[in-house]
């Protein structure tokens, strides 16, 4: 056999072995498709019998066999995408912290200051109404009621009010303190302090600092 015939009956043989392979990828596809339609067909009955069931067993198994084509390229992806969707998720976890600036000012302070002391109050007075109420002696609710008008009457006390000093020397010769109020019973004014100044000598120091004044009156803790 010389080379120009041997060439061609290598050509003929593949040819038909292509046909043939072919033919048989056809063939394949055709019986899949019919697997796949009886399979259809089966799991479409509501109530199977036993010969039923068994044949959809053995089509699903056949088809598994011999038409299920394997899936892993496809599960390479939906890993890459679980991992993208939980680093996503894992980002998200945590986010950037809000960072309020709260600015404060001494109005704001004092606002809040007297917004919570009037609830105080408030809840006082409930209290105390709740207890007279509840038929608590004159005698129990007097040291309740003391302490209401003392610290409720008159909750805002942070007006500065401007003393001359004829007023705060008539006020002092009348044995009270320069603003008109009464001393403690050390007679010291609010913001001073009593204290031994040395050798037995007691005064009345401001609490910020500055010179130290005899007590208005002798007072009655000495």
């Amino acid at each position: 056999m010389n080379k120009k015939m041997k060439n061609i009956f290598i050509l003929l043989f593949v040819g038909a072995f292509s046909v043939s392979a072919f033919a048989a990828d056809i063939s394949d596809r055709a019986d899949c498709t019919k697997i796949q339609s009886r399979i259809s067909e089966l799991a479409a009955i509501e109530n199977p019998d036993e010969a039923q069931s068994a044949e959809l067993t053995q089509l699903q198994t056949q088809y598994r066999a011999n038409c299920s084509k394997p899936a892993s390229g496809r599960r390479i992806s939906a890993t890459a995408r679980v991992s993208t969707a939980t680093a996503t998720a894992t980002t998200n976890v945590t986010p950037e912290p809000i960072v309020e600036t709260v600015i404060i000012t001494t109005q704001s302070v004092l606002k809040d200051y007297l917004s919570e002391r009037q609830k105080l109050c408030n809840e006082f007075n409930t209290d105390i109404a709740t207890l007279t109420s509840n038929g608590a002696s004159e005698a129990e609710l007097k040291p309740l009621q003391n302490q209401y008008d003392k610290d409720c009457k008159d909750i805002d006390k942070s007006a500065i009010v401007e003393i001359d000093a004829e007023t705060a020397a008539a006020n002092v010769a009348a044995g009270l303190c320069t603003d008109g109020s009464k001393p403690n019973q050390f007679g010291c004014c609010e913001g001073e302090t009593f204290k031994d100044i040395g050798n037995l000598v007691f005064a009345c120091c401001p609490d910020d600092g500055g010179e130290c004044y005899p007590p208005i009156n002798s007072g009655d803790a000495i």
